[in-house]
């Protein structure tokens, strides 16, 4: 019976060294962190301070800005800077307009031409798991130009863009995530410009150009009509050429 006390006690002991040993090592990480004379409840105060502010604390933009205008300018002379944010911010909004609507039409204009097959596999995804989502009231705060390509008839510029809005999610009826919740977030706007049709080639197929009537992948922006079906090529898709036409969105986590 004295061995079992003695060991019990010993056991005793050994956990409240451990703890002590534990408690002395989490002190010092929070001295090292400058937490020094902290309160474990002062700790988590300050924690959730820190996710409070990250909600409202804007997305910073990575752009070289100062790089590549003098190169855009010098293909496009006319080239407005605030107006081609303008253009983003519309695109953007449009686009998560169609989101949350679950609806493509606002997409159908020509500006839209190259991206609003993609959308519509979104609004198809969203409809097939009863997953519904809104966006309200969207600011942006600031725009950068991300890059600038030159290459095979074919111009390709992005846009990096900080915004925020007040998301919220539904599955299957149910509220996955509150409307009241802040989201900070950042988008990649791609625009492509094509000014050479002989020397993009086939390279437009990239592009992700098809038929209205059967689907088959374009590679020539000037054909009236399908090599496939042979049916007539809308206009819209000849008004590519020498025009900025958005070619992908996404958003940068």
């Amino acid at each position: 019976m004295k061995a079992f006390l003695i060991g019990f006690l010993g056991v005793i002991i050994g956990i409240f060294v451990f703890l002590l040993f534990l408690y002395l090592v989490i002190r010092s990480i929070m001295n090292r962190c400058g937490f020094r004379g902290k309160s474990f409840r002062s700790l988590y105060q300050e924690i959730k301070a820190s996710e409070s502010r990250e909600k409202t604390r804007h997305k910073q933009v990575s752009g070289m800005n100062s790089v590549l205008l003098p190169m855009i300018l010098r293909d496009f002379k006319d080239f407005e800077e605030k107006e081609f944010y303008q253009k983003t911010e519309e695109t953007i909004r449009t686009v998560l307009d169609g989101i949350e609507k679950r609806n493509d039409k606002k997409l159908a204009s020509d500006a839209y031409l190259l991206i609003r097959e993609k959308i519509a596999l979104q609004i198809t995804d969203l409809l097939e798991s009863n997953c519904e989502k809104r966006y309200d009231d969207i600011i942006f705060h600031k725009h950068a130009i991300k890059s600038y390509k030159n290459v095979k008839g074919m111009i390709k510029l992005e846009v990096s863009s900080s915004l925020e809005y007040y998301y919220e999610e539904k599955r299957n009826g149910k509220i996955v995530v509150p409307s009241k919740y802040k989201k900070q977030t950042r988008y990649t706007t791609t625009f492509v410009y094509v000014y050479d049709t002989k020397k993009a080639g086939f390279d437009f197929q990239v592009l992700g150009i098809t038929c209205p009537s059967c689907g088959g992948p374009l590679s020539d922006l000037k054909a009236t009509s399908c090599p496939y079906c042979k049916s007539g090529i809308h206009l819209q898709v000849a008004s590519l050429v020498k025009c900025w036409k958005v070619i992908d969105l996404k958003e940068d986590y």
